[in-house]
């Protein structure tokens, strides 16, 4: 299998962001070391029909949840496509292969109430890291970008003087996202902080030491500063439906949602359109049974 070359093709050329080149190629390595089970270790070209589904079959009674093994699905599909343009007669076996069907994943938010409290505790702005990760909450609920688009920003992305960002999204795509004037100062007083530590790096996100802010740190911040709200999904991306969820709230319109979060569909901006009535619909049930038994 040439899973190098995939991998090397959609990291470079269709501008897939690190955690789905990694992942995908943990997906098609899984799937090797199956294949070469089911050959008793002989070398072959690429996997038929038969060993796919043999795989999927393994997976599915393992347990693995129907978005992981779609997942999966994708990274196959994904290679096979790859393979087709050096040798479009070649067969791929997953024109035969159909999805398992999906239980839609409850979208978590925070409230407003609770955002608000994230935002009033305000560090200490000496403080490098713990200014840093205050900023990243901010910034991350103020614009609702992606963590790799966000972990992806570099100084020459970030227009002060127009208040603006320039984001590079899924596939490379290019879109501007507006920022306040309070984000533009806490940037400012960002920079400031960085060069007191003689920091050069052109990333925004850095450490201390000026190396680079890692994926893993900056999941593990962001769980961690969600322990003191209430909400289910304590992970970066929570910022991005929140961000959504209110601007729908204070009167947003949905198309201009639809260009700052950087959808292709308008159908993905209208998922949060739903889960917002849903969970208006759930505030307003709690706040009437305790209206009943106050009576």
């Amino acid at each position: 299998m040439k899973i190098e070359d995939f991998l090397k093709f959609i990291a470079q050329q269709k501008g897939y962001s690190p955690h789905t080149v990694l992942s995908y190629g943990n997906d098609l390595y899984q799937f090797q070391a199956k294949m070469q089970e089911l050959c008793q270790g002989e070398d072959i070209d690429e996997p038929d029909l038969k060993m796919v589904r043999v795989w999927l079959m393994d997976l599915t009674e393992s347990g693995i949840s129907s978005r992981s093994i779609n997942r999966k699905i994708s990274a196959l599909r994904s290679y096979f496509h790859f393979l087709q343009r050096s040798n479009p007669t070649l067969p791929n076996p997953m024109d035969k292969i159909i999805a398992p069907k999906m239980h839609k994943r409850q979208m978590s938010f925070i409230s407003e109430k609770d955002m608000q409290t994230l935002l009033d505790a305000k560090p200490n702005e000496e403080d490098f890291t713990a200014f840093r990760n205050y900023f990243i909450v901010e910034l991350l609920y103020a614009t609702g970008i992606r963590r790799s688009e966000l972990l992806g920003l570099k100084h020459g992305d970030i227009d002060l003087n127009n208040s603006l960002l320039h984001i590079f999204g899924k596939g490379r795509k290019e879109r501007l996202v507006p920022i306040g004037k309070k984000i533009v100062e806490d940037l400012i007083k960002y920079f400031q902080l960085k060069q007191r530590l003689n920091i050069e790096s052109e990333s925004l996100l850095v450490n201390e030491d000026g190396s680079k802010m890692r994926e893993g740190q900056l999941t593990y911040m962001i769980k961690k500063t969600l322990q003191t709200v209430d909400v289910e999904e304590k992970s970066p991306h929570v910022f991005r439906h929140t961000c959504a969820s209110h601007l729908l709230n204070n009167g947003a319109e949905i198309n201009n949602i639809k260009n700052l979060l950087g959808h292709t569909s308008i159908k993905t901006t209208e998922a949060y359109s739903h889960a917002t009535f849903q969970q208006v619909q759930k505030e307003y049930k709690e706040a009437f049974n305790k209206k009943k038994k106050l009576e």
